[in-house]
């Protein structure tokens, strides 16, 4: 290998180095924003999933970017949505997917599930529960591999030390 190509190889590796760490700082500078932005909005721009129910998509422990309803349009088929439980869970938020949508409201089914929530018991959710909405690139959702984990960690660190 010649010298001039030994320098353009390491000029590239370093240009595709610098890329990838300007990629990063990008990335990391979002996350910090969105969870400030998280503590003005009642939903957190970043949430996690803490069950099976929705994979592939999303597995125990993964987080996702949730974007509040108030600054979306309504639900459309296909869509992954946060919304508030009146049946299986009262109060609590349940993270699945639209699976069709009636004069009732929007029937919803975790994608691991045989079952929709409706017919587990869950009334079908009107638009006033749903809370938020995943971010999806071409129908897949942007998953945050163990965010859910370190949230868990942080959470019971705050009880632990009275915060």
């Amino acid at each position: 290998m010649s010298d001039r190509h030994r320098r353009e190889t390491w000029a590239r590796r370093r240009r595709d180095g610098d890329r990838v760490l300007t990629a990063g700082r990008v990335a990391a500078a979002l996350l910090v924003v969105l969870a400030a932005a998280g503590l003005a909005m009642p939903v957190t721009p970043i949430s996690y999933v803490d069950s099976g129910s929705m994979a592939p998509a999303l597995s125990p422990g993964d987080g996702f970017l949730a974007v509040p309803a108030a600054v979306t349009g309504p639900p459309e088929v296909g869509d992954v949505v946060v919304y508030r439980s009146e049946g299986v869970d009262p109060g609590g938020l349940v993270v699945h997917r639209v699976v069709d949508r009636t004069s009732e409201g929007y029937v919803t089914r975790g994608d691991a599930n045989p079952v929709t929530d409706q017919r587990a018991g869950e009334p079908p959710v009107g638009r006033d529960r749903v809370v938020a909405h995943a971010v999806a690139v071409d129908g897949d959702v942007v998953a945050l591999p163990g965010v859910g984990h370190v949230a868990t960690r942080l959470d019971w660190l705050r009880s632990a030390f009275g915060g």
